[in-house]
């Protein structure tokens, strides 16, 4: 599994990804990522970057863990909200990598 980077989904901006569910890995549906972005978060200790996707309004996906698969990354799981009738948006924020000494 590669870690999913701002950079790798930038590159990856009007592909689709495989959405399945975490508790049974049953396919979900497809979005396309729209747009990738840097999040809110950006401290000494902290970043972060949003990924926006696109899908078919006829098949919302509710706010939930989801596992995403694209052969870029393989399959990675990430927390995914709707915040329209076909638009969805991931945050990623993780800690900065401290350079000792």
């Amino acid at each position: 599994m590669t870690k999913v980077t701002q950079e790798l989904m930038h590159s990856l901006v009007g592909e689709e990804v495989e959405v399945f569910s975490t508790q049974n890995e049953q396919l979900v549906g497809k979005l396309a990522i729209s747009n990738v972005e840097d999040g809110r978060i950006d401290t000494d200790e902290f970043t972060s970057f949003c990924i926006s996707l696109k899908g078919d309004p006829s098949n919302q996906l509710p706010q939930d863990n989801y596992l995403f698969k694209h052969s870029a990354f393989g399959e990675y799981p990430m927390f995914m909200s709707i915040y329209d009738q076909d638009k969805y948006q991931i945050v990623i924020s993780r800690r900065r990598v401290q350079e000792v000494g």
